[in-house]
């Protein structure tokens, strides 16, 4: 199976540019993301509280709980599951 790693901070920009949880932190939005995962798809971070990376002048401006996140936790994610798991999130937020 071929395997991508996924942070719950793309999660949460994905979230954002589609106008879902827009008034839910970071944190809460994180923990979630971490339940959901765990509980519906056995999935548990390999990694927490990496950097993000944002590539943007005024990152500092896009960074907040309630924009983009400065840490998240890494998933390793089969790539056959993406669909359903974006799916999940969907109707989730």
């Amino acid at each position: 199976m071929k395997e991508i790693i996924i942070g719950s901070d793309e999660i949460i920009l994905w979230l954002r540019k589609n106008r879902k949880a827009g008034n839910i932190s970071n944190e809460i939005i994180g923990k979630k993301i971490r339940k959901i995962l765990k509980e519906n798809f056995e999935i548990n971070p390999i990694r927490k509280n990496s950097k993000s990376f944002w590539s943007t002048k005024n990152s500092e401006k896009s960074i907040d709980r309630l924009k983009l996140p400065k840490t998240s936790a890494q998933y390793s994610i089969e790539i056959e599951h993406i669909e359903k798991i974006y799916s999940f999130f969907n109707d989730e937020f």
